[in-house]
């Protein structure tokens, strides 16, 4: 599962002012009750001493307001690109069965593992130079393109020689090279949206993904309609990809004044200095593709690479809220982190919080009502894979808590922590494949093997869990993120075993279990009336209005 590894946003200015969590002794956090997204709005709740901070607060303010702004905007892309591509994504397996769909996963995962190299890491580098210095990207970016170039032909001599001697068939073959053709495409369009994004111009982004995304659902469901070779079905995926570079690039021409050149003095020192984020996005790449490519060579049942797709494809549901996580909650916890650690600390518990808290129901749900999800989704093809989406939804609780916590230790500048974890967890969930995928066939027969490799997935987050928790000096989590994270847990325990006695009533069953974990939460005090609806007001502030005041802690 993948964490971030921006570390772009630690560009923030150290600030003066008063911190909204000034009493950050064990009682005072015991007494807390500000919500999960007040520490998000420190100028709209702290109070102005002086003419100074009343200025600096409305700086603050206006940041904050243009953040949101952009972040609302992608949001809303976010939306309707996660839409098509989940219409899409649940007709794909429908279409191919089994099978097919596990040759076209395998190609894609694998096109992806080779073709991450191509990140080079720089984009982080260049979102943290060309938000201070816009003229910094034309000293870089022609450079890096030609570098990706040089690279993108040894990638592909190397990925067809690997398919070639491991005995893959020509239809996974060439559809590993248009998937290939479509990763390059795909940094390149990278870069150019970390240009806009550092110089706040994300309107020309929005278009260009949702362009994409239409283009690329609309070509795949004619290409599925007409049976067409898995080579074809990946071609949708390129010419998207095409018309992304087509619009981002004159966009990021015209907005940073960008021109191409070649500075190699330059290009050198920005490759260096992008070293940890490449190999940490280098270890994510590969950790993302890494489950379907090891099921494919070590499965027996050919099916179960198809189903494992399948789970995943449902799975990644829960991951909607990711990308918010680095356009919204990075840069405010690095101007957090900026101003003090303890400030920065108590924004990261609240945000871990409010995450944490909302993700779970989903986890739990899609786990209780997999064998629902699959039957709707996919047919009665795919209902052996049911065990293996039961298992996989649950990680995504861990995966958000590693996001937050790698995120929080790179603005603290421990980003080789980060990356030593993700490189280490590579080698893990590719032992405990080779674990658990037999295991699962021996103990549950015809689904067992996707059950296996989705408990490989959960049981290495489960690991890189522990690892980050260790890498902070003290400590990272409260007395209050201790006691909701119980309660949450204990609540979803709770849903899961009651749906063992409750699946002779069929789906009716989820939205009883729904309005349950509602009830449970509010009666538990995990969620909390009051502080919803200080959120409410938070939404509702403007930077040039007076600041918000916070509730008085109880």
């Amino acid at each position: 599962m993948k964490r971030d590894a921006s570390d772009g946003a630690v560009v923030a200015a150290r600030a003066e002012g008063d911190s909204v969590f000034a009493d950050m002794t064990p009682q005072g956090q015991a007494r807390a009750t500000l919500p999960v997204l007040e520490s998000l709005s420190t100028a709209a709740v702290a109070s102005p001493l002086s003419t100074a901070t009343t200025s600096e607060d409305n700086f603050r303010s206006r940041e904050m307001g243009t953040a949101l702004r952009n972040g609302l905007k992608m949001g809303g892309s976010l939306l309707i690109t996660w839409s098509v591509a989940m219409i899409v994504k649940l007709h794909v397996p429908a279409h191919l069965g089994p099978v097919r769909q596990g040759h076209f996963g395998f190609a894609e995962s694998f096109a992806t593992m080779f073709f991450a190299m191509l990140g080079l890491g720089v984009d982080t580098h260049i979102m943290k130079e060309v938000a201070v210095r816009p003229k910094y990207a034309s000293d870089v970016i022609g450079g890096v393109f030609a570098v990706r170039g040089a690279l993108s032909v040894v990638l592909f001599a190397a990925m067809s020689a690997t398919l070639w001697f491991t005995g893959r068939s020509g239809d996974i073959f060439f559809a590993a090279l248009v998937f290939g053709a479509s990763n390059v495409l795909m940094a390149v369009n990278g870069t150019l949206g970390a240009v806009l994004q550092a110089i706040s111009r994300v309107g020309p982004a929005v278009v260009a993904n949702i362009v994409a995304k239409v283009i690329w659902g609309g070509g795949l469901l004619v290409a599925l309609h007409y049976e067409a070779p898995l080579a074809v079905l990946a071609l949708p995926a390129f010419v998207g990809e095409a018309l992304r570079t087509l619009i981002l690039l004159p966009a990021t021409t015209r907005g940073a004044d960008l021109r191409y050149r070649i500075d190699v003095p330059a290009v050198r020192t920005a490759l260096l200095e992008s070293v940890p984020y490449f190999v940490n996005a280098l270890a994510l790449g590969v950790l993302g593709s890494l489950g379907m490519s090891v099921l494919e060579f070590i499965r027996v049942d050919e099916r179960e690479v198809g189903w494992f797709a399948a789970v995943q494809n449902l799975g990644y549901l829960c991951m909607l809220l990711s990308p918010l996580l680095f356009w919204v909650v990075m840069p405010l916890l690095s101007r957090a982190q900026a101003r003090s650690e303890e400030e920065g600390m108590a924004v990261f518990r609240r945000c871990l919080e409010g995450i944490v808290v909302a993700i779970i129901p989903v986890t739990v749900l899609i786990s209780a009502g997999s064998d629902v999800l699959v039957r709707i989704a996919f047919g009665a093809r795919y209902e052996p894979a049911h065990t293996g989406l039961s298992i996989l939804s649950l990680v995504f609780i861990m995966t958000y808590m590693n996001m937050m916590l790698a995120m929080n230790l790179i603005v603290m500048r421990r980003g080789w922590s980060v990356t030593i974890i993700s490189v280490s967890s590579v080698f893990i969930t590719a032992t405990l494949m080779f674990i658990f995928v037999p295991l699962g066939r021996r103990l549950i027969g015809e689904g067992g093997e996707c059950a296996g490799a989705a408990a490989s997935v959960i049981c290495s987050e489960a690991i890189v869990l522990v690892a980050m928790l260790t890498r902070f000096r003290k400590f990272p989590l409260d007395a209050r993120n201790i006691a909701v994270f119980g309660k949450s847990i204990a609540i979803g325990a709770a849903i899961l075993i009651g749906d063992k006695y409750l699946r002779v009533l069929g789906m009716v069953r989820l939205p009883i279990e729904a309005v349950a974990y509602v009830v449970l939460a509010f009666g538990l005090g995990v969620v909390r009336v009051r502080e919803l609806a200080h959120v409410v007001r938070l939404v509702r502030h403007r930077g040039n209005d007076a600041p918000v005041a916070a509730d008085s802690p109880t």
